[in-house]
């Protein structure tokens, strides 16, 4: 599995926005894109104006920017991120694209965990966790299934 597929198997695919699960809601598009917090690309918000909803080439772009973020974040918080098995690489990008680094940035038992290569660890703290609540069940199996197992 890819990130991007993994990333529509949690956050779907929509061309039309529509409110994310947050309180309170964010306008969100795409796969995930959340345009409340984050302007849409010019172009992009011109032409969901003009036409009530985007393109699948535009869908691909907003989760290139979306998923080159989460990378960015978590190199911040992981020094060794590329050293990580893929799987734990794509499961931390879902966790951050999901998060955002404020939030994820609170998960400093887990963040240590895995800075110091506790996997189990890890995965218990996301699952003992607020979030673990918040997301679809099958989020968390499969992030904590990845960062466990590797």
């Amino acid at each position: 599995m890819t990130i991007k597929e993994l990333l529509i198997k949690h956050e779907g695919k929509s061309r039309k926005p529509y409110p994310d699960n947050a309180i309170p809601p964010r306008k969100t598009i795409g796969i995930g894109y959340n345009f409340t917090d984050n302007p849409l690309p010019e172009d992009i918000a011109a032409y969901l104006k003009k036409n009530g909803q985007i393109t699948d080439e535009m869908i691909d772009r907003l989760l290139f920017i979306s998923i080159g973020a989460a990378t960015m974040d978590c190199h911040k918080l992981f020094p060794d991120f590329d050293k990580f098995s893929e799987n734990r690489r794509m499961a931390l990008v879902d966790f951050l694209f999901n998060l955002g680094f404020k939030r994820a940035s609170g998960f400093r038992h887990m963040i240590a965990a895995v800075n110091t290569g506790r996997w189990h660890e890890a995965a218990k703290e996301m699952k003992n966790s607020a979030w673990a609540t918040q997301v679809q069940k099958s989020r968390v199996d499969d992030l904590t299934e990845m960062i466990e197992e590797g």
